[in-house]
């Protein structure tokens, strides 16, 4: 099996969004049913009324306008006024019946002496032959045969009718061949190459007949009471519904709602089908298979009475009779089914042709089974009933492949051979079945596999959201449907089925609700190919269906009816490794620092101007830099400090990289990037780190976490001049402002996310206050401050604590996001399934590396055909491994990236579609700046919102754990020295080794009413390390930790691991309500465009 998009079994009609949009808005319809007229060929709102409002006052065309209608009138006419008596000559399909019946009324209705008749399938065949003749003859002693859907082909019985003193008219709407009777009346619409009747059935043209007859016999509008009639056999000969055809067939559905027809009624009743509300389609499985089965199984003159009935009593006895041979037809049916199902089994060897047969085989259920084979094998079946050593045949071809050539190949072998390419039928002895298997098989190996695939049309991909009552009802407008028109197929891409349940008495019949985890829709399907695999299917599939309102106990529902289950099976990779050709770009290790030292000094050698060009080319390749970028650039090069506002997404950073960069290679100046949080830092330093060292400038990373060792070499590094770029937040810059400020080296100073710092006054944030203090120590360097969030108090703020002369905005609003919230869904993980079957290129937010590599499994299990195509990335990985998964993602190897925060600015990827963030981020800034990565080439891209108020608690507890509380700093400390003071004591060691559950139990014994998370004993012993309550050495298992003997007093506020954790859970806290009750355009805005300070 495979995907909508990889099958050759469905192909989805081209749609052109903006004619929708027309449709929708100038006919008043769904987006849903305009995009299926669209699908149907609708270029205009003119096209789409005149489509949607069949009339036979409009498209009914003239009846003379059909070869031969106005002789043949003449014939029947002169027939009515000299009481002569006439013969329906009909067929015994539901056309032939229904045009037997209306004619027949009509000519009674006019006065005739006219008798119906219908030949017997089995004994007089199709036609005029002679057997059938002589049996009218003998029942009707006609002067007249006038013929309904049949006929044209008739050359050879006229001679014997005209031995038999039987005149002959024709009227028939089969094809024209060389056995066109000559010298007879007759009329056929298929007897020129085009006209608007040329497509009626054989009732339609009967009707035609009638109409004309009305109006020279005084009744012109009688023909409009058969219409119904008509309508009935229009339906049932698949006839494309041509604008004369659809207008008929919806008039007389019409008609059917109200009729008064006993016949209808009493069928009707028996086979439970509501008239009221009946429909073209509902029609072809209630009243047309019952009336099919009286030519199939019995005499068609039963089917024939019922409609002519003018007595409901008798009608009622005619209908149940016609119903129990209905019945036994589908037993019949069904028995032959299974036995030629398990012969086939047996027998079939995979070959290109399927050819079964069977003594007793029922004759008139031949053609049905053969088709069913022909679905189950994708291969062309043909049928046998095999009797006194004859086999009699019928078969059903299969895609493009024309199978009554195939068969003609053969015909030494035959007996007797007819039909078309998609159809034949055949008569061989039954001793050459199995030679003529093989011959037709090499025949048909001939041909290439793809003429095998049957390719239906989809209409219209759907979103199940978008399957509701008054969508699916206002489908009906659509309507009649059938040929040229039929009922239109949907599909839903990368759904689950939930609720899986075999029913039905023979366990062939599947039940379950499609789910794409934002909304779900019960769906069946019939006779389930593979139903033991489909049921125990848990990846993600395609459905393709009719969507019906099921009417049940007074309600109305949406239900899909299966006509395909697509299963994304496992694809092979393009490459073992997706990554693999990055491998031969990669320079030996020493090779490194000799590599990025020569290109600082070619740089070097480059004027401002030319260095800038050069750094935004090796940032943002061929892409220019926009308007504000350009002018924030060149007012810090003019040494102008600068505010910066721009949206999410808009390339702040780009402006600090470059003039940080420009600042180290032309004057060796250092910079300093501040940022609010911790975890930002973290997250920004990886790829930064990356970026710069190929311009052989150095970056450190300074925070609270940082230990003491790597503090040192971040500052020796600034002193030297090898360190060119630190990170940082406000509180460590704050305390170590005289350690950066003996460097010498500080020209620049970003302050990013600057709203932090023009909301500082509030007394959350006194680091930033001490921002021109901070600056004056520094030397007084160019700073920058950059924001999306710029309103006048945040504006006035930051005029006072930093020195900005100049203030940039980009007003952009990046009106290609879109962001879908599904905020607190059931199942989130199926709504993540749909987004990641699409194979458009998707980067999903977890909070844990654990949650990536889970989650990414998980994803590669239920999408299996994007199996090899999704990765998880996380700051667990080495860094040639997170440089591969980006290379291969930016590359397309790759179509979906499961990440922690890690997968961040620097990756620099604009062609992202789909954003998901799957747990709830860790504040405002980490949600603006996942979120800002969709859709950064202007292209349509999605924001989904799949978090929910349980990632909150689950949030505020890691966060608990990263920075306690000062309680639990408290039993922690005496938990602490409790342990090592019992150590010293035992063992005259001056540290002590412990788990952090041990310690976390120490806790516990301590004081119960606060107990220590396991998690927190690290925190805290690199918080008590930072203010020097103790020393900790090692890791894990041989971790030792040595207490202070009299640390004496110190405030935790000297702590910057501890400032920097207190400012992450004040973060998470104000976000949390936001991030939980805030509306979606609420959201969006917050990404897609900045706010700017007004006057």
């Amino acid at each position: 099996m495979s995907s909508l998009k990889t099958t050759h079994r469905w192909a989805v009609a081209r749609q052109n969004p903006e004619l929708e949009k027309e449709l929708s808005a100038g006919l008043g319809i769904p987006g849903l049913v305009a995009r299926i007229m669209v699908a149907h060929g609708i270029t205009s709102i003119e096209e789409g009324q005149l489509f949607l409002t069949p009339s036979l006052d409009r498209d009914w065309a003239d009846p003379l306008v059909i070869p031969g209608m106005a002789v043949v009138a003449d014939r029947v006419e002169r027939a009515i006024h000299s009481h002569e008596r006439i013969a329906v000559f009909g067929d015994f399909d539901v056309d032939g019946i229904t045009s037997t019946c209306l004619l027949t009324e009509a000519l009674r209705s006019f006065g005739a002496n006219v008798t119906p008749f219908i030949p017997h399938r089995f004994d007089e065949g199709y036609g005029l032959s002679r057997a059938a003749l002589d049996r009218v003859n003998e029942l009707a002693q006609p002067n007249l045969i006038v013929t309904v859907d049949n006929g044209i082909a008739a050359k050879e019985e006229v001679s014997y009718l005209e031995s038999l003193g039987i005149d002959l008219v024709v009227t028939d709407h089969h094809e024209p061949s060389d056995q066109v009777p000559q010298g007879v009346p007759l009329t056929d619409p298929k007897l020129e190459d085009e006209g608007p009747s040329r497509e009626l059935a054989g009732a339609g043209v009967a009707l035609k007949l009638v109409q004309v007859l009305g109006e020279r016999l005084g009744k012109p509008s009688y023909w409009r009471s058969l219409i119904e009639v008509a309508a009935l056999g229009t339906v049932s000969d698949m006839m494309p519904l041509t604008p004369e055809n659809r207008a008929l067939v919806a008039e007389g559905i019409q008609q059917m709602r109200v009729t008064a027809r006993p016949g209808y009624i009493a069928l009707a009743a028996l086979a439970k089908a509501d008239l009221s509300s009946i429909t073209a389609d509902g029609l072809s499985f209630s009243l047309i298979p019952r009336l099919n089965a009286a030519g199939r199984m019995a005499d068609p003159k039963l089917a024939l009475d019922l409609l002519l009935a003018r007595d409901p009593i008798e009608a009622s006895a005619l209908a149940a009779e016609l119903e129990e041979i209905n019945r036994q037809r589908r037993e019949i049916e069904a028995e032959l089914t299974r036995d030629a199902m398990a012969k086939v089994e047996e027998t079939y060897d995979g070959g290109r042709a399927i050819v079964v047969g069977g003594e007793g085989w029922h004759e008139g259920v031949k053609g049905i089974v053969a088709s069913r084979l022909t679905n189950r094998y994708h291969v062309p079946a043909l049928l046998f009933s095999i009797e006194d050593g004859v086999a009699r045949g019928s078969g059903r071809s299969v895609g493009k492949v024309n199978l009554f050539d195939a068969v003609e190949r053969c015909s030494d072998l035959l007996i007797r051979r007819g039909g078309h390419a998609g159809a034949v039928g055949v008569t061989i002895e039954a001793s050459k079945l199995d030679e003529f298997r093989r011959r037709l098989s090499a025949v048909l190996s001939e041909l290439p596999a793809d003429d095998f695939e049957d390719t239906d049309e989809v209409a219209a991909t759907v979103d199940l959201s978008e399957l509701n009552i008054e969508t699916i009802e206002q489908i009906s407008r659509l309507e009649p449907f059938g040929q040229g028109n039929k009922v239109p197929l949907l599909a839903a891409e990368g759904v689950t089925m939930c609720d899986r349940a075999v029913v039905g008495k023979t366990g062939e019949h599947m039940r379950f609700v499609a789910t794409d985890g934002a909304a779900s829709v019960p769906a069946i399907m019939f006779r389930v190919p593979q139903i033991d695999r489909l049921i125990n299917c848990d990846s993600a599939v395609d459905l393709v269906f009719e969507a019906v309102a099921e009417h049940w106990q007074g309600r109305v529902k949406p239900k899909l009816m299966i006509k395909d289950v697509l299963v994304r099976d496992t694809t092979a990779p393009n490459i073992d490794d997706p990554a693999c050709e990055l491998r031969r770009g990669v320079q030996p290790a020493d090779l490194g620092p000799r590599l990025e030292s020569r290109k600082r000094e070619t740089l070097a050698q480059l004027s401002y101007t030319e260095l800038t060009r050069s750094l935004i080319h090796s940032f943002i390749g061929s892409n220019q830099p926009h308007r504000a970028q350009v002018e924030a650039l060149d007012a810090l090069a003019d040494h102008q400090s600068v505010l910066a506002v721009m949206g999410t997404g808009r390339g702040k950073s780009l402006i600090f990289h470059v003039h940080a960069a420009r600042e180290a290679v032309l004057r060796g100046r250092a910079s300093i990037f501040v940022y609010p949080l911790r975890a930002l830092v973290a997250d920004q330093a990886y790829h930064l780190s990356s970026t710069m060292a190929a311009l052989g400038i150095g970056v450190g990373v300074l925070t609270g976490e940082t230990v003491e060792a790597a503090r040192d070499d971040v500052f020796a590094g600034l002193a030297s001049g090898r360190t060119g770029i630190v990170l940082t937040t406000p509180e460590f810059l704050s305390i170590h402002r005289d350690r950066f400020a003996r460097s010498g080296r500080i020209g620049f100073v970003v302050i990013d996310e600057a709203h932090h710092a023009g909301l500082a006054k509030g007394g959350d944030r006194s680091a930033y206050l001490d921002m021109p203090d901070i600056l004056k120590a520094l030397g007084d360097p160019v700073v920058m401050a950059a924001t999306a969030t710029a309103t006048a108090p945040v504006v006035a703020e930051l005029a006072r604590v930093l020195p900005i002369t100049r203030t940039v905005v980009d007003e952009t609003v990046r009106e290609n996001l879109r962001l879908e919230d599904d905020r607190d869904l059931a199942s989130r993980e199926n709504r993540l399934v749909s987004i990641v079957a699409t194979g458009e290129k998707t980067v999903i937010y977890v909070n844990s590396r654990d949650q990536s590599v889970a989650l990414a499994k998980t994803l590669r299990k239920r999408v299996p055909d994007y199996a090899s195509h999704i990765a998880f990335y996380n700051a667990g990985l080495t860094r040639t491994d997170r440089h591969r998964v980006e290379e291969a993602f930016r590359d397309g190897c790759l179509s979906c990236i499961v990440s922690t925060s890690a997968f961040g600015e620097g990756v620099n990827l604009p062609d992202i579609r789909h954003v998901v963030l799957y747990h709830m981020p860790f504040g405002a800034i980490e949600f603006n700046q996942m979120s800002g990565r969709a859709g950064r080439d202007g292209q349509p891209a999605v924001i989904h919102l799949l978090y929910s108020s349980r990632d909150a608690r689950i949030n505020e507890r890691l966060l608990d754990c990263y920075a306690p509380e000062r309680d639990e700093l408290v039993t922690l400390y005496r938990a602490l020295q409790t342990m090592w003071r019992s150590n010293r004591g035992k063992t005259g060691d001056d540290s002590f080794s412990a788990s952090d559950i041990d310690i976390a139990q120490m806790c516990l014994a301590i004081d119960a009413r606060t107990p220590v998370d396991e998690r927190s004993v690290e925190s805290g012993l690199g918080i008590f390390e930072e203010l020097g309550f103790c020393r900790v050495s090692g890791f894990d298992d041989t971790r030792r930790i040595a207490m202070a003997e009299n640390p004496g007093r110190v405030q935790l506020s000297r702590s910057i691991r501890y400032l920097e954790g207190l400012r992450s859970r004040m973060e998470f806290s104000a976000f949390r309500s936001w991030a939980l009750d805030s509306c979606a355009s609420d959201m969006l805005a917050k990404v897609n465009r900045p706010i700017v300070p007004r006057a």
